[in-house]
């Protein structure tokens, strides 16, 4: 497989992943998503927030924009907007990381931000931010658990995407 083809297929699981599990935080009860449990953020829909965040600035940067005046605000009640946002956000990284060319991924991009400085390829920062929302909708799904949800829980490991 290229790493085109590989990019491509990464960014459609997450898009896959993420659509799964904002379908299945849809048909819980919006009350249990803002409900206080210990994790890296203190509730689902911070988790949320902080998976979009993270992939709008990094999309900006991939894609080569100013991420300098970037919003980092947190959003309190506005779930379903954020769960929206998230599945655009996943959408418009499927589409644009998939036309990116074999010599584009492996363009060198500089970061310089006050939390990190270095320079990699631009699919290893696209790895890195399909990784990072893998890792944060497992949270999501101890935090659910965590907070007595039993029934429905999706599975979005990037195996089952690749036996659909």
């Amino acid at each position: 497989m290229s790493l085109k083809n590989l990019i491509s297929n990464y960014a459609a699981f997450n898009e896959w992943a993420n659509t799964e599990i904002v379908t299945w935080l849809k048909t819980l009860d919006k009350e249990l998503l803002y409900k206080k449990t210990a994790s890296s953020y203190p509730s689902i829909d911070y988790t949320l927030q902080h998976i979009l965040r993270g992939q709008k600035f990094w999309f900006l940067f991939i894609t080569g924009q100013d991420t300098s005046n970037f919003n980092w605000s947190v959003y309190e009640g506005e779930v379903e907007r954020i769960m929206e946002d998230l599945l655009t956000s996943s959408s418009a990284m499927k589409q644009t990381y998939s036309t990116f060319s074999e010599q584009e991924l492996l363009e060198v991009l500089n970061l310089e931000v006050p939390w990190a400085k270095n320079s990699r390829s631009r699919y290893d920062y696209i790895v890195h931010i399909i990784n990072h929302g893998s890792f944060h909708r497992g949270q999501i799904v101890t935090m659910a658990r965590s907070i007595g949800v039993t029934e429905g829980i999706v599975n979005t490991d990037y195996n089952i995407f690749n036996c659909l």
